[in-house]
């Protein structure tokens, strides 16, 4: 096991002969130049490397003593009120003489104490009480320290308070829940306190609550795991997981289980949600269109735009069915289990549609005739929605569609025959035929307002084709979680 401990150094870390050096600059000089001549006291630091060892006796342990070193000039060469220079105040001579000491008494412990002076990427000259500046410098500092390490222990006594603040705040952000932090006071029994535990965890509710801003659920997941929020609200983040990734099933069975933990109106939430998968799981056409939609726009949301492209185009073949389905009345599901009963019923019902079939006859594409009786594919369920646009009849004759409905499909025609404009982006990427990148800029380009506009566009024609509208369950996840994360925060 290895382990990292770190600590800044101060005026009261040393006693020499019982007494602590007034000038730590001068002072320190001479007790290192005479180090021999005297009895050497580490009232904080060795309490503290005794309580560690007591935890970790067969580690292998380093340490690390942060100092003041800082340049010779007329703001370090002034004096404070009790006449002593700031640059007097480092702490460079209070380090030699602990990493000799700690060296000697932890010798079969500690394999190796290193003096780090307190500097940013360009070196000493700051002023390490200022916290901006100081917690600057620590994080130039850690990224230079090792971070393999099965644990990080930093003692929070000794040094000066904004350089404990900014090592203290940097090493949870570096080594996260590998950090703990060990108290020394005065007399009194060394603890370590969980101080370390909490930060940790708000910092992963924070970023649990950014990741959500992004609708990113599995990285807000991840985060919320680690953060010690309640099962409710992990089981909620799982739902939104495995619902986006269209598992629906998984997505059922945490919906359940939140149901089961969670209580108020975070219970009714879960009930809904568990409800509003059943259309999904018959495998509605208008259900899963919303859906498709709301998870384009969260592709859209986390710059995924080859996943963005993907889902466009499932949505444009969704709603091409879904028209070819109400108006037409023709089955296109064509899957393995379905396909022998619904061929056959697809070409007898168009058999029994002559001004249908003439239609289809008529259509050619690059120069061929239009294979319809293959099955509703893409370009023949273009030629059926056309079809229906221009006022083809049934059987009895009468209008597939009114015209008001007509117009309105118009409306639907025009935005799917925008989006086509993607076509050759998607076929050139990798979810399709190729390996060419997808960038935002590239979609710009090709689409009229934007990758914006494609999520507004998709809304337009869920509206247009009568679809009933629903509130996304993904806002609503990100609402109700971001709410309860935040308060955890506040508390």
């Amino acid at each position: 096991m290895k382990i990292l401990i770190m600590c800044n150094l101060g005026n009261s870390d040393l006693l020499a002969d019982g007494k602590r050096p007034n000038n730590l600059r001068v002072e320190g000089e001479q007790l290192w130049q005479t180090f021999a001549e005297h009895q050497f006291e580490l009232p904080l630091i060795e309490p503290c490397l005794k309580f560690i060892q007591q935890k970790h006796p067969d580690a292998e342990a380093r340490l690390i003593c942060f100092y003041t070193d800082q340049p010779e000039n007329p703001k370090t060469m002034q004096a404070d009120r009790f006449g002593v220079r700031l640059r007097d105040k480092d702490t460079v001579w209070v380090a030699w003489i602990v990493q000799r000491l700690v060296s000697e008494r932890f010798a079969n412990w500690i394999e190796q104490v290193q003096p780090v002076r307190i500097e940013n990427r360009y070196g000493p000259d700051l002023n390490p009480s200022i916290y901006d500046e100081a917690f600057e410098a620590y994080a130039y500092l850690l990224t230079r320290v090792e971070h393999d390490v099965d644990a990080c222990y930093i003692l929070t006594a000794g040094g000066i308070p904004a350089c404990n603040f900014a090592l203290q705040l940097q090493a949870i952000i570096a080594y996260a829940d590998r950090c703990h932090f060990v108290y020394p006071p005065e007399g009194g029994h060394v603890t370590e306190l969980g101080i370390g535990e909490k930060m940790s965890r708000a910092f992963q509710r924070i970023n649990a609550m950014t990741a959500l801003g992004q609708y990113n659920f599995p990285a807000a997941l991840l985060s919320a795991r680690h953060a010690g929020v309640e099962e409710w609200i992990l089981r909620l983040l799982e739902y939104a997981v495995y619902r986006e990734a269209f598992d629906f099933r998984r997505a059922q069975d945490v919906a359940t289980k939140a149901e089961r933990v969670a209580s108020g109106t975070n219970r009714d939430l879960c009930r809904e949600l568990s409800a509003d998968l059943k259309q999904l799981e018959k495998n509605d056409m208008a259900a899963l269109l919303r859906e498709v939609a709301y998870s384009a726009e969260i592709a859209w949301r986390n710059s995924r735009y080859a996943d963005m492209l993907g889902r466009i185009f499932r949505f444009q073949e969704g709603v091409l069915r879904w028209i070819v389905e109400r108006y037409l009345g023709l089955p296109t599901d064509m899957s393995k289990e379905l396909r022998e009963v619904n061929v056959k019923r697809y070409r007898e019902q168009i058999e029994a549609t002559p001004d249908l079939r003439r239609f289809l006859e008529q259509r050619t594409i690059d120069n061929q005739p239009l294979r319809y009786a293959d099955g509703p594919n893409r370009p023949v369920m273009q030629a059926m929605f056309e079809f229906v646009l221009e006022g083809g009849t049934r059987a009895d004759g009468t209008p597939c569609a009114t015209k008001k409905d007509r117009e309105r499909l118009q409306g639907v025609h025009a935005r799917l025959n925008k989006l086509d404009a993607l076509a050759e982006l998607r076929n050139q990427s990798v979810i399709a035929h190729g390996f060419a990148g997808v960038s935002e800029e590239a979609i710009n380009n090709l689409y009229q307002g934007g990758a914006k506009q494609i999520v507004d566009d998709l809304k337009k024609i869920i509206e247009l084709l009568g679809i009933e509208g629903a509130t996304s369950p993904f806002d609503r996840i990100v609402e109700v979680v971001q709410r309860a994360l935040k308060q955890r925060l506040d508390t």
